[in-house]
């Protein structure tokens, strides 16, 4: 596999810019009539045709050998909950708690580093991951009862996903470029959105015309995609370069982008508890970068 650490963690960097704005736009395209999952399908329509007409433009080609169909199978389930998860969650909860739920998923990636890459964690890093979720059930636990749990559990889900789409993007990597396979994936969950849009829209579209989507809310939409677009390239190249569990601690930066935008533009406010709790993990999160940084200095 390809190991250019450097140019990895800069991908991850660029990448996490973006995709830091795009639960801020998902909620303020609900607020002006556009629903979480329609915004998921318009993004994965319009990726899935951008990437196509680049990768056919640079003349790639879309066979997938057959050494990475359970790679490539694996980053569609896990794109596809990833992406209806996170950004459904935002329906139901703050910006700022599903980030702070979202981001447990470096940890995630950390504890199962040793199963899918073959090494060791450390105790160090086990003792982070402990702190983490500590700061994770300070963040939900006093207030569990006023937060709808539907918000929580997609979130939730959304992090554990993610770490397999981290593994089997970087596994998929070895096989094919990530305009060729991205393209692929979100063609193959393209039915999968559009049935669940359509489900959680009793039959319609909010961005259709004469929908419920204002002028607004289509702005809000179109950024979500074009920002998805540019977020995943370069999620995707960062896994091509790296490691996953050299790059999965860089996305550090996302949560504090989601939040501190949704306070700015949004007006959202977390609880106390919530700040102890975010602070806990962002902290866990600086440290886990930290020492990943050690490990790829020392190797």
């Amino acid at each position: 596999m390809i190991d250019r650490s450097g140019l990895g963690i800069a991908c991850a960097l660029g990448a996490t810019v973006f995709y830091g704005l795009v639960p801020n736009f998902v909620r303020g395209g609900f607020i002006n009539g556009v629903a979480p999952v329609e915004a998921t399908f318009f993004r994965t329509s319009l990726i899935a045709v951008a990437f196509a007409i680049v990768a056919v433009a640079r003349n790639e080609s879309f066979r997938i050998p057959r050494a990475a169909v359970p790679s490539f199978a694996g980053q569609a389930l896990a794109t596809i909950v990833v992406s209806v998860g996170y950004l459904a969650s935002v329906e139901f909860i703050p910006v700022g708690l599903a980030a702070i739920i979202f981001f447990t998923f470096p940890v995630i990636i950390m504890l199962a580093a040793p199963i899918v890459e073959g090494h060791s964690p450390g105790m160090l890093r086990m003792l982070v991951a402990v702190f983490a979720f500590a700061g994770l059930a300070v963040s939900v636990g006093p207030s569990f009862e006023s937060l709808d749990i539907r918000g929580i559990v997609l979130a939730a889900a959304a992090a554990v996903f993610c770490a397999l789409q981290f593994f089997s993007g970087r596994s998929i990597s070895t096989f094919m470029t990530p305009l060729a396979f991205g393209s692929l994936v979100h063609l193959a969950i393209w039915p999968a959105t559009l049935a669940i849009a359509l489900y959680a829209g009793d039959g319609k579209i909010g961005f259709f015309p004469g929908g419920s989507a204002n002028g607004l809310g289509l702005v809000f939409m179109l950024g979500v995609g074009v920002l998805y677009v540019i977020a995943y390239l370069g999620h995707m190249l960062s896994l091509r370069f790296a490691p996953a569990s050299t790059v999965a601690p860089f996305f550090n930066l996302e949560p504090m982008i989601a939040t501190t935008v949704a306070a700015l533009f949004l007006g959202e406010r977390l609880a106390p508890n919530q700040y102890v709790g975010g602070g806990m993990v962002l902290a866990a999160l600086v440290a886990s970068s930290f020492v990943g940084s050690r490990k790829v200095a020392a190797s």
